[in-house]
């Protein structure tokens, strides 16, 4: 442990003699869960603005007393008790906020849901019984769920608890540990996997020590957060950021309000997906409001090159890459120096405590990526697994990413890879973004096409733009087709497929 990751943990408290008793009081009051964190962030940090959501501001002694006060609700209304399943389909706002250390406290188990979710895919996830079902109003897709399984909005609930007395105290039952808490992976594709990991401090502390020892991320007091909780980096950021004692503010919607409430609030830190950067730079005076952005992370898919440019010279080092999987975690960071040497940008090195393996390496030395940590999600700690993603290691220690394992096409009897090809397409300065797909083809078995997405103003053709690709790529790997058309963006930040 180096000299400057010593003196965060020390800013932080989580490591001075007085700092140490009060975390072990915190833990043996509420648990090993996210309501401790909670306990802990309020006693050093009680009257500092904790969360900034549906136009409310409040302190961290008031999510920390909001958040046992509803705990108390779903004990003593609801019935919930550890070991309990609870479903919950909301966006980011102060009700969610609320519920993740809620529920953590009671030793609930809780699967985050995606509310990009069809009607058919929820009726399935929902067809094992849980114990509770928690919704935003919104969400139409709630009224698929079978009327067996209880149900209540997260806007009842905070109805509810405006009118539970002050002075009534509802104790709660004495547990070890909280349940785990599960997202689901595979969004973009619609073939949704479920994975899951315990809920408190403990599960998240190598790569926090990362981001304090490299990131320095202790040294930033406002975050930013749009990416849901039900995706595995925004849940992560929640929960780091509670530990840290920052100002969090929570949006509902990836939109131009975006900009507004960075450039409102002086948003300091910001988690993002590379579509997401893409689409604030082709906003109307996005640098100038952006200036007060210091740390720019960067996940879920990869960065290309032209964006981490365009970053680079608007905002300066500030943007990060962090590369991990939903079942193993973020264990990959690159430095905004190395994002921008080479043409190719790298996802990054492992961080400390990760061992990484390419396997199958073809004549070029790429193959798949298979890793082993103590933080990945349960029953995968400390064993190998495939990221499923086919990668190549330099000399200097730095990996690149090359595309998926599972996208590979054989088109013509020729093995190709659609986000190969849509990296070349995002490299054209014309074009803000760029989805490429296989479709079945009676002669050659499969072929590419690719839905464009032209840079504001700009006017493309698909004969220009077949003659700027053919030096680039194969001829195998040639779109057969070229769709003139908007792309859509999930609320995950990742393009539909």
């Amino acid at each position: 442990m180096n000299l400057s990751l010593l003196r965060s943990l020390v800013r932080l408290h989580l490591i001075t003699p007085r700092g140490i008793m009060r975390l072990l009081g915190c833990l043996l009051r509420e648990g090993i869960t996210l309501m401790a964190v909670l306990r802990f962030s309020a006693r050093y940090h009680a009257a500092d603005c904790a969360l900034i959501a549906d136009g409310e501001r409040i302190d961290y002694k008031e999510f920390y007393h909001r958040a046992r006060l509803l705990a108390g609700i779903l004990y003593a209304d609801y019935g919930l008790k550890s070991g309990d399943r609870v479903a919950l389909l909301c966006r980011n706002h102060m009700a969610s906020a609320l519920l993740l250390p809620a529920l953590s406290r009671l030793g609930v188990h809780v699967k985050l849901l995606n509310t990009d979710l069809g009607s058919r895919q929820l009726a399935h996830l929902m067809a094992r019984p849980f114990a509770l079902f928690i919704y935003d109003e919104a969400e139409n897709t709630a009224m698929s769920v079978p009327d067996s399984c209880p149900k209540t909005s997260s806007e009842t609930l905070m109805k509810r608890m405006k009118v539970q007395p002050s002075t009534v105290r509802i104790s709660l039952p004495y547990i070890k540990r909280g349940g785990v808490i599960s997202v689901l992976t595979g969004g973009s594709s619609g073939n949704y996997k479920e994975a899951a990991r315990q809920t408190g401090i403990f599960a998240f502390l190598s790569p926090f020590f990362s981001l304090l020892q490299d990131v320095h991320i202790d040294r930033y007091q406002s975050v930013l957060l749009v990416l849901p909780f039900y995706h595995g980096f925004g849940l992560a950021t929640l929960i780091i950021s509670l530990v840290m004692g920052k100002r969090i503010c929570l949006l509902l919607h990836f939109d131009t309000n975006v900009l507004d409430a960075i450039a409102k609030e002086h948003i300091e830190v910001m988690p993002i997906v590379p579509a997401m950067l893409a689409r604030l730079w082709q906003s109307d005076h996005a640098e100038a409001r952006m200036k007060s952005l210091k740390c720019l992370i960067s996940g879920g898919d990869r960065l290309e090159k032209p964006l981490v440019e365009r970053t680079s010279a608007s905002l300066g080092d500030v943007l990060y890459n962090l590369y991990g999987t939903s079942e193993a975690g973020f264990f990959m960071l690159a430095m905004p120096q190395e994002l921008l040497r080479g043409d190719e940008v790298s996802i990054g090195r492992p961080i400390r405590g990760m061992q990484c393996a390419v396997r199958d390496a073809d004549d070029e030395g790429v193959g798949t990526l298979w890793v082993k940590c103590k933080w990945a999600m349960n029953g995968r700690q400390n064993r190998w697994q495939s990221t499923g993603d086919r990668v190549f290691q330099a000399p200097d220690g730095r990996y690149f990413h090359r595309g998926r394992v599972d996208k590979m096409v054989v088109c013509g009897g020729e093995n190709v890879y659609p986000e190969h090809v849509e990296a070349c397409l995002k490299a054209h300065p014309l074009i803000a973004e760029a989805l490429v797909f296989a479709v079945p083809d009676a002669r050659f078995g499969s072929v590419l096409h690719a839905r464009i997405e032209p840079q504001k103003g700009a006017v493309l053709t698909e004969d220009a733009l077949k003659q700027w690709l053919k030096p680039r790529i194969s001829r195998a790997e040639m779109p057969h087709r070229f769709i003139f058309a908007p792309i859509k963006i999930l609320s995950t930040g990742k393009k539909s497929r």
